[in-house]
Parts: C-alpha cells; structure tokens; sequence
C-alpha cells in the first residue's frame, strides 16, 4: 500500500470514530468547559498525535500553515460579505433567536449571565465572560477547521483527490444535527465551499478566519434583535 493511501484510510478511519464520538459527545455535554475540552480532544489532539506519531510528517501537509494567495483571500472576504447580508435577516428568526448565541444552554458558567435576557444584554451584565465565550469558541472553530478542512479533507484527498470535498462536508453536516434545522440544511453546501477554499489554499486557516467572524457576527445580531424586540 502506497504511502498516500495508507494516510488516507487511516484518516477515514480515525475520522470516522472522532465524528461518531462528538456526535454523541456533544449532547450530552454538561458545562461549557466540558463541551470545548472534549471537543479539543477530538477535533486536534486525535488528529495533530496521528499526524505525528502514526504518520510521522509535518502537520502543515494537512493545512496547519498561513496559505492561499492574495486573490483566494479576497474571495474569502467576499464570501464573508455575502453572508452578513444573509445573517441579518436570518438573526431576526425565531428559531436562531432560540438557540443562539450557544452559550446560553450551558448552566451555571452562563445561566445568570442570560437571567434577564433580553431585557439585559449578556454584554453589559458580564463582559468579560462574554470576551472569554466568544474567544474560547474561537478557540473551538480552530480545531473544527482543522479537523474537517485540514485532516479529513487533505488526508482522504491524497487518495481520492477532489472527492474528499464532498466527503468532508457529509460528515460536517452529521455534526449540525440538532442545530436550527436552516443552518442543518444548509451546512452540507457551506462544506463544499469551505473545502473547496481549503483546498486550493492547501490551509484550512482562511476557512477559520471566515467562520469565526461569521460567529461572531451573528452571535451580535441576534442579541442585538433579542433585546430590540424585548
């Protein structure tokens, strides 16, 4: 068996039992810190210590680099533009009004936070909670990018070439079962793209950096409906 392809079973494997873990993981999860360790473990530390120790190569081949050139930025910028549009409507849904921003669902680290929400926001009664959720969120989407546009997509792509974008956004999407049922629907297609920017990147860093803004933002639009219409 050829290097490339031993890789990239041994991917499809590991990835396969990580997406399964976090799959049951992530509902049963009882405190914030729980939810962003465990996820830590699966989405990085599996992966980076295979990289290393199975492998035996540098964790750059699978995308652990600043890459993508001036034009492919640019287009992530764009992207990123286009999704605001989006984002502000959908911020004013109930369903998105409900669950997010996602640190509500964890008690006690933020259940008085959101006490009187949204009469109060989150952001004047505790700010530097709130600096730390997002940031240790941030934190979490790096180790999502990398696992998913990182180790599963230029891991199975060693064998199966552009088919592991496809791969790659299926079992991304697995992972947004339970969330709003338009963000489920449309993770499959954010998949594709991301892998493909991944990709043509040979980094998942530009798909880290347009996640975690498009989280950001939409976190801050949906307070800022919350507490208009409350």
């Amino acid at each position: 068996m050829s290097k490339n392809r031993f890789v990239a079973v041994v991917v499809a494997v590991i990835g396969a039992g990580v997406v399964a873990a976090l799959y049951r993981f992530n509902r049963s999860a009882v405190s914030y810190n729980q939810y962003i360790v465990g996820n830590l473990i699966g989405l990085f530390w599996v992966p980076i210590l295979s990289i290393l120790f199975i492998f035996r190569e540098e964790p750059a081949r699978f995308g652990l680099t600043l890459g993508g050139s001036r034009r492919l930025w640019f287009l992530t910028a764009l992207l990123f533009a286009g999704l605001v549009v989006v984002m502000v409507p959908a911020s004013r849904w109930q369903v998105f009004q409900d669950y997010y921003p996602i640190f509500r669902r964890f008690h006690p680290e933020f259940g008085g936070v959101f006490a009187s929400y949204p009469r109060n926001s989150p952001w004047t009664v505790a700010p530097w909670l709130m600096v730390f959720a997002e940031v240790s969120y941030g934190m979490y989407l790096f180790c999502w990018e990398f696992f998913f546009r990182g180790y599963l997509l230029l891991g199975l792509s060693r064998a199966v070439g552009w088919w592991a974008v496809p791969l790659q956004a299926a079992a991304f999407g697995l992972l947004h079962f339970g969330k709003p049922v338009p963000e489920m629907i449309a993770s499959f297609g954010a998949g594709i793209v991301l892998g493909w920017i991944a990709l043509r990147a040979r980094s998942f860093i530009p798909c880290f950096a347009l996640h975690w803004a498009a989280s950001l933002v939409f976190d801050a639009l949906v307070v800022s409906q919350a507490i208009r219409g409350g």
